[in-house]
């Protein structure tokens, strides 16, 4: 009489734990491919590195972000108001009118981190400090 056997498969434990870690560092490589940016680049809500306010604006995750530390935004302070208002101010005949643009003053600005940061009244003064220096050393007048 034969009698027949049936055995039930069973993976050894070591296969499934590697299975398992396999999936969890696959998962963690898989939501952080996208954020290793260079320096020069911002990482944004997505974790896709670039540069503009789709990359370096509300939701920046790393690099460096309009926002700063404590002290909010950046952009928000030197508007488009603010830096033509600036701009405008300076005589016909200063040889730095246009030199810069808003855009290049802020791409500019985020080469130094920590520049704007600390309180809003502390970036609001740090910027005006540094338009106010700017206005001297180029020797530009401005009419009030």
């Amino acid at each position: 009489m034969n009698s027949i056997t049936t055995k039930k498969y069973l993976p050894p434990i070591h296969g499934l734990l590697a299975l398992a870690l396999l999936l969890v560092a696959g998962a963690q490589w898989a939501s952080a491919q996208n954020c290793g940016c260079t320096n020069n680049l911002c990482c944004s809500r997505w974790g896709y590195c670039g540069t503009g306010d789709a990359y370096c604006g509300a939701g920046c995750q790393a690099g460096p972000c309009y926002a700063s530390q404590g002290g909010g935004n950046l952009a928000n302070i030197v508007t488009d108001a603010f830096f033509n208002g600036i701009v405008n101010r300076a005589g016909a005949n200063c040889p730095g009118r246009g030199f810069y643009t808003r855009s290049a003053f802020l791409q500019a600005a985020r080469s130094y981190p920590q520049f704007g940061t600390g309180s809003q009244d502390v970036a609001r003064r740090e910027v005006a400090a540094f338009f106010a220096h700017v206005t001297h050393e180029t020797g530009c007048k401005f009419s009030f």
